[in-house]
């Protein structure tokens, strides 16, 4: 009960803090969008209650986000608001068409490094658009970050950004009285907008809609993977997909701007204590609360305070951990962060993922022609018993190179083959890694270990070792339980088990032969048990 209580008081608060942020961010992105205030509040509200009752991700903070203001200028100057809104409700249908189509995949088989480079590319540009604001009134900005890193310190039940928010909000009051707040908040119930769009330039908007769809789809998806990171869970790309859809159409129908999960708000809710989908849903109806009930204080909030609040938050929803990589880490490896976080800042964030994709295919395709090659035969299969294991003791192999296109199909085979409580990973024939396949093969086994189970790994050969070193994987991990050698892990495993275990005695020929598998592709398959 204890810790029932204790997840609502963080969802609640989580919530709170991120319709906090998402207040000023809303108003400034629907006027930047010349659809007016009132549109990003809409699209913040009801199209973020949508997503968050209907998507795959709990603690997805959806609304009007920065990387799409640039093709919704570009429509409302061409086509009106209206134009806008149909855009939007098009946008929101083929993202359901893609969810339901199952295409929100995607977006796992990206290198890290993208997601990474995305994720600082984001930070920045939210810790630039404070900026102004923060500089304003550069006092007010000193004293609300000041209380929030002395709330992080010493009051750690206490919701900083909240505590920082009150502390702005008093002293501005009684000293500094900046004229710089959020100020009046045009507001009332929204109506049906279908007779402001212009159904008969629907052909003329289906790019601009197409162009919606991609940029939220991926900026949903890339968050959603940022909060899993945060959190160490695995959301559903597909039904996000479906809930993202859902909330653009709603939107987009009631007058509100297009939206998406925006990875800097989902980053307060996780910092702030939200933990799952009762978060998201409280940040919509707290935004709405705000909005009617305590119009006359919130209009009353410095920007500058809120300008300190999501520049702490900027920094920290940054990859810092990635950052840290990089001097561990191949070249190839910064280049494609680096690459990516500059074109998602200065350009557009399609470009920058399609950018880096292409970066990491030709990074994988380099190594691989220029890795030695040798084709394993399997042994003639003998009849009779070949090793004998302790009844909890399970060996799983994998095979082939371990790169970012092959991560996805590891974790769904892996959790599909896992049943028992101790597990051997035999790597023999895993001839490379790279930082993405390293990462996941981390986390996998960390998420095993939280369920319980143990896990030892064998038959490391020397690329692969060195990249699982030089990430910080054997460290994270444990020395003990990386083995050069598959049957000194086997042995460690089963001495784990009991102090009486046999030596197994593994031999290849229980092995489902490897050279009847398509050469170059990431495969698993597990030893058979012979009694």
């Amino acid at each position: 009960m204890q810790k029932s209580w204790q997840q609502i008081r963080g969802d609640v608060i989580g919530g709170a803090t991120a319709a906090v942020v998402a207040l000023p961010l809303s108003l400034a992105f629907g006027i930047a969008s010349g659809a007016g205030a009132v549109a990003g509040l809409y699209g913040a509200i009801f199209g973020g209650l949508v997503a968050a009752l209907f998507g795959g991700c709990g603690v997805q903070i959806t609304g009007p986000t920065g990387a799409m203001i640039g093709v919704l200028v570009s429509i409302v100057s061409r086509h009106g608001v209206g134009g806008l809104f149909l855009a939007g409700m098009i946008a929101g249908l083929m993202q359901v068409l893609f969810g339901l189509l199952r295409l929100g995949g995607f977006v796992k088989y990206l290198p890290q490094p993208v997601i990474a480079g995305f994720t600082n590319g984001v930070a920045i540009l939210f810790f630039m658009t404070a900026l102004g604001d923060a500089l304003e009134t550069l006092s007010l900005t000193i004293i609300t970050t000041v209380v929030i890193l002395l709330a992080l310190r010493f009051f750690k039940r206490v919701p900083e950004s909240l505590f920082g928010l009150l502390a702005g909000l008093v002293v501005n009051e009684l000293f500094i009285h900046s004229p710089h707040v959020v100020g009046a908040l045009p507001f009332h119930l929204p109506k049906p907008v279908l007779g402001l769009m212009p159904f008969s330039e629907i052909s003329a908007l289906l790019m601009p809609a197409f162009t919606i769809c991609l940029l939220g789809s991926i900026s949903a998806l890339l968050s959603a993977e940022v909060t899993d990171e945060m959190l160490g869970v695995q959301h559903d790309s597909n039904r996000e997909l479906i809930g993202q859809g859902l909330g653009n159409l709603v939107s987009s129908l009631l007058g509100g701007l297009p939206v998406s999960g925006a990875v800097a708000r989902s980053g307060v809710n996780v910092h702030s204590g939200g933990r799952t989908r009762l978060s998201s849903i409280l940040h919509a109806l707290f935004l709405l609360l705000m909005v009617l009930v305590f119009r006359p204080v919130v209009k009353r909030i410095p920007l500058a305070s809120l300008a300190a609040i999501l520049m702490i938050a900027s920094v920290r929803t940054a990859a810092w951990k990635s950052l840290k990589l990089i001097p561990r880490a191949r070249w190839s490896y910064g280049v494609i962060m680096t690459v990516t976080t500059i074109l998602t800042v200065m350009m557009d964030l399609t470009i920058a993922v399609v950018v880096g994709v292409v970066l990491a295919g030709i990074g994988v395709l380099v190594e691989l022609a220029f890795s030695p090659r040798g084709k394993v035969v399997s042994p003639p299969r003998t009849k009779g018993a070949v090793f004998s294991l302790p009844p909890e003791l399970q060996i799983i192999a994998f095979q082939g190179p371990l790169y970012f296109v092959g991560v996805e199909k590891m974790r769904q085979h892996l959790n599909a083959v896992v049943k028992k409580a101790v597990l051997v990973l035999d790597f023999s024939a895993v001839t490379m890694i790279d930082e993405t396949g390293a990462l996941a093969l981390r986390d996998l086994v960390q998420h095993l270990q939280r369920e319980g189970k143990s896990v030892y790994i064998g038959g490391l050969q020397r690329e692969p070792l060195r990249m699982l070193l030089r990430i910080g994987v054997v460290a994270s991990l444990g020395r003990s339980r990386f083995c050069k050698h598959l049957e000194t892990a086997v042995r460690r495993a089963s001495k784990e088990l009991s102090s009486e275990a046999k030596d197994p005695y593994l031999s290849p020929v229980v092995l489902k032969p490897v050279d009847e598998r398509e050469e170059g592709l990431f495969a698993l398959y597990t030893y058979e048990e012979h009694a």
